[in-house]
């Protein structure tokens, strides 16, 4: 239960966003003016005050400022809800808006935008605050905004309550998201595999997205310099996290080799269409930029589009890493468009939409995370299925020289330090060229096989068991004193002897001669060997088919 804890947060708080009430905004009507008018009274709240009645234009909502100019810029008439508190003038999710406020009770000019440092540093850049002092109407004057903009008034109280809630919620999924970083950032610093210096720059960037566009990363430490870029720096970190995503969707769920002509097609729209942007981004040239937006957004609604067909095609072809992203980027995917759709549509941004996003954004850099974890493991199952074969041999399926060689050396060492004794049995099949040459290599092959099986059923404890030659066999006794393996050297020549006969229908009568010895204070893994091998060749110069135990060391 302990591991779902992280998932349950996240859901609570998903859901105590999607669920919080509105509260009523603190505005009785809100008057458009007539652009033309408001151009020619400027920022002066008496001349302002001082327009016709024909200059005003209620507009159709309360709650945002929107009319003629679907982005609501121009100029605007708040008239609050009588109340005898300070308020604050609140103006939601201005992105890239600069706002000129004439507030009572002196109508001073008060500019603002999220790339200017706020007034209220203890709040968050969610929204723009403005001190409301005194009763009367409110004008607002809006320029560079790119969708209608929500606005209310609301008690100092009220507003520390709402903008704790949101950065809690907030924080919570960043911090998931830094958190997943630095723990991928560390992965790759010691295995200096690409896909997690991808993932990170993946991870880091989208991060910097959110902080960027809800303004949060210009007030704090190490940012604040990206306000000097303006909304173009936003565009250009967007840009950049939808590059560095695709990359490592296909380095990950390993596109290229399943679906090649899809990650050819996501590349180029999703990589080096959105590189050649940026590179028209920060070219000197015109001011002018207002074409970024449509283009970026348009081939961010193309690459998400490819993206998923790609990994639902690779999945389908047995991709499995390519199922986790889909689990982790269809959500995501879903919310960043609706958002991204209502944005530029003019719809007011609803609070599933606005904190979806980073919240699916920390899912899914967990489920990646899981996704990462399980390609770690094929990996290693790959690796250990690699290093089981080149350890054994193929034909009889123990272990090849280099792997009983290695385990040798291992079991001396465990020998010295638990004091024990280790024996060790060096075998070799009688006249095993006769039989290749008379039965063939096939009937050879067949023999091997047939006395690998034979010692095994001799040796019922499953000892380490090597091929060192063409028909010579290693046997290691760990724990075994020589009298017991001499024991066990004559069980397996007579199980040879009696099972061996006839194999694979030819009269083979094979035979073993065996040489034992015993581990002595100067051996190593070469001079057993060595010992073993004379032990085995005196049995054979005594007349084949029988044991020779060495009593010690030779020489």
């Amino acid at each position: 239960m302990a591991s779902a804890r992280p998932y349950a947060w996240l859901i609570a708080c998903l859901l105590m966003v999607v669920c919080l009430p509105v509260a009523a905004n603190g505005l009785q009507r809100i008057d458009r003016i007539d652009p033309e008018q408001a151009a020619q009274a400027g920022a002066d709240a008496t001349r302002l005050a001082a327009l016709p009645s024909t200059a005003f234009e209620p507009a159709p909502s309360a709650t945002q400022l929107s009319g003629a100019d679907a982005r609501g810029r121009g100029w605007w008439r708040l008239h609050p809800v009588p109340s005898g508190d300070d308020r604050v003038l609140l103006v939601y999710h201005p992105y890239s808006a600069r706002l000129t406020v004439l507030a009572p009770p002196d109508y001073r000019a008060r500019r603002a935008s999220i790339f200017q440092p706020p007034a209220r540093i203890a709040h968050s850049q969610r929204a723009l605050a403005f001190d409301i002092d005194a009763p009367g109407p409110i004008w607002i004057g809006v320029e560079d905004a790119r969708y209608p903009l929500q606005v209310a008034l609301r008690s100092p109280r009220e507003y520390a309550v709402e903008d704790h809630a949101h950065v809690r919620v907030l924080w919570l999924a960043l911090g998931l998201l830094i958190g997943v970083a630095l723990v991928v950032l560390m992965f790759w610093s010691r295995l200096r595999e690409r896909v997690y210096l991808l993932f990170a720059a993946s991870l880091t960037s989208q991060l910097l997205y959110v902080l960027c566009s809800y303004g949060d990363a210009y007030v704090l430490p190490g940012l604040h310099w990206l306000a000097r870029f303006g909304v173009e720096g936003i565009w250009f970190v967007a840009t950049s996290s939808t590059i560095l995503t695709v990359l490592f969707l296909l380095e990950f769920a390993q596109l290229r080799p399943r679906v090649p002509w899809l990650s050819r097609a996501l590349l180029l729209v999703g990589g080096w269409l959105p590189g050649l942007l940026l590179v028209a981004l920060v070219w000197p040239g015109p001011s002018d930029r207002s074409w970024f937006p449509p283009l970026g957004n348009l081939l961010l609604l193309v690459a998400n589009a490819l993206a998923i067909l790609s990994l639902a095609v690779a999945w389908w072809r047995g991709g499995r890493h390519a199922g986790f992203v889909l689990i982790a980027w269809v959500p995501l995917v879903t919310v960043s468009t609706a958002r991204a759709v209502q944005l530029g549509s003019g719809v007011p941004l609803a609070p599933w939409l606005e904190y979806g996003l980073p919240v699916m954004e920390a899912f899914a850099a967990l489920v990646l995370v899981l996704g990462l974890a399980d390609r770690m493991l094929a990996f290693r199952r790959e690796r250990d299925v690699a290093q089981n074969d080149a350890q054994h041999d193929a034909l009889t399926g123990v272990l090849n020289r280099a792997g009983i060689e290695r385990e040798l050396r291992s079991v001396i060492v465990t020998a010295r330090r638990q004091r024990l004794p280790l024996s060790v049995l060096f075998l070799d099949l009688d006249h095993f060229k006769r039989i290749n040459d008379n039965f063939g290599h096939a009937v050879g092959d067949a023999c091997l096989r047939a006395v690998v099986a034979a010692i095994r059923n001799a040796d019922t404890d499953g000892h380490p068991l090597g091929r060192i030659g063409g028909e010579e066999f290693l046997l290691l006794l760990p724990a075994h004193h020589r009298r017991h393996a001499r024991d066990t050297a004559e069980a397996i020549r007579l199980e040879v002897e009696t099972s061996c006969r006839e194999v694979d229908g030819a009269a083979v009568e094979l035979t073993l001669s065996i040489g034992v010895v015993d581990c002595g204070a100067g051996d190593d893994a070469a001079s057993l060997i060595r010992r073993a091998d004379e032990a085995m060749y005196e049995a054979k110069h005594a007349g084949r088919n029988r044991v020779v135990v060495v009593d010690g060391p030779t020489g």
